[in-house]
């Protein structure tokens, strides 16, 4: 893709946007099927569905804009999915799945924040700003959890260690 205009920016972000979230579809469902701890699969399973939803609006914005939905390859998020799947048969693999999952939030999370910078400066109305908000509410939102979640876990695991 060619990328002369803050147009043509923000048309590339989207695609690589669309492509992070497609990604992360396919990876939750295997951070769920692959942790022993119920509370970190529920957030990540909750997780998967919301971007099932997140897919279908980045959609919607391909359409308001006038384009078809096309996915553009990052290298970020294939290596984070990769850097799962060579630690996935770990046997510490709630520490390795909650890791992956914050690094995939926080992608995501810079994903929109810069979207919305950009269609800030292109005075986009509220159809392309609104849906971007509300993902990025969302992602910070699992994002949140997770770190709680994090740091719930890593307050407790020295207390069971000393209890054996």
């Amino acid at each position: 893709m060619n990328i002369e205009t803050l147009e043509d920016l923000f048309g590339y972000q989207l695609q690589r946007a669309y492509y992070v979230e497609r990604t992360q579809v396919e990876l939750l469902a295997e951070l769920v099927s692959n942790t022993s701890d119920d509370d970190l699969a529920d957030r990540l399973a909750t997780h998967r569905e919301q971007t099932e939803d997140h897919v279908v609006r980045l959609e919607g914005l391909f359409e308001t804009l006038g384009r078809q939905p096309y996915a553009s390859r990052t290298r970020t998020a294939d290596g984070v999915a990769e850097s799962w799947r060579q630690h996935e048969e770990s046997p510490e693999s709630v520490p390795t799945v909650l890791e992956i999952a914050l690094v995939s939030e926080r992608l995501e999370i810079r994903a929109y924040e810069s979207l919305l910078t950009l269609a800030g400066r292109l005075a986009y109305g509220e159809d392309v700003v609104e849906p971007l908000e509300a993902i990025l509410e969302e992602e910070r939102a699992t994002l949140d959890a997770l770190e709680a979640l994090e740091t719930e876990r890593s307050v407790l695991e020295p207390v069971a260690a000393d209890d054996t």
